[in-house]
């Protein structure tokens, strides 16, 4: 096995630089709150998704190695956690609706950036399509999880 460290530096950064987001911009009590949210929404609706374009051959991750799970590299998979959590942390809780939608619309702007920023350092192939296909399913997949969590939290009994 041949290691690529610049490409596994990419992947750190990309991951732990998310790690210090949330460190600066979440409270303790709220980071508790978020994590199972953020490790099912975030890590695991990446790990499924990533595999369902892999398995209807839109995209292909390069230079997975030697952190990798299957065919997605662990770093990204871990890092969409606390991407999840500042999304819903700083989720508006304002009546105008149309603030919600322009929220969800720069968050799945930035998801489409982090895209093209993978392709262009070589580590994501898009094979059919390009970023746009992370744009919509990231536009449904927000929309989805803040539905849920808004859910959740009107049915959490208050302390």
């Amino acid at each position: 096995m041949k290691l690529n460290l610049p490409y596994l530096y990419y992947y750190l950064t990309f991951a732990f630089g998310l790690l210090f987001l949330i460190l600066v911009f979440i409270p303790k009590q709220e980071l508790r709150k978020l994590f199972w949210f953020g490790i099912l929404w975030g890590s695991g609706l990446d790990f499924i998704v990533e595999h369902l374009y892999h398995f209807v051959n839109l995209t292909r991750y390069q230079h997975a190695e030697p952190f990798n799970v299957g065919i997605l590299p662990l770093w990204t998979i871990l890092a969409w956690a606390p991407a999840v959590m500042l999304f819903i942390y700083f989720l508006p809780q304002r009546r105008e609706r149309y603030i919600y939608w322009v929220y969800v619309i720069i968050w799945s702007s930035f998801i489409c950036s982090v895209a093209v920023i993978l392709k262009q350092i070589g580590l994501l192939v898009f094979i059919n399509g390009g970023p746009w296909i992370w744009f919509i399913g990231s536009f449904v997949f927000l929309s989805l999880m803040s539905k849920y969590y808004q859910f959740l939290e009107a049915t959490r009994p208050s302390l």
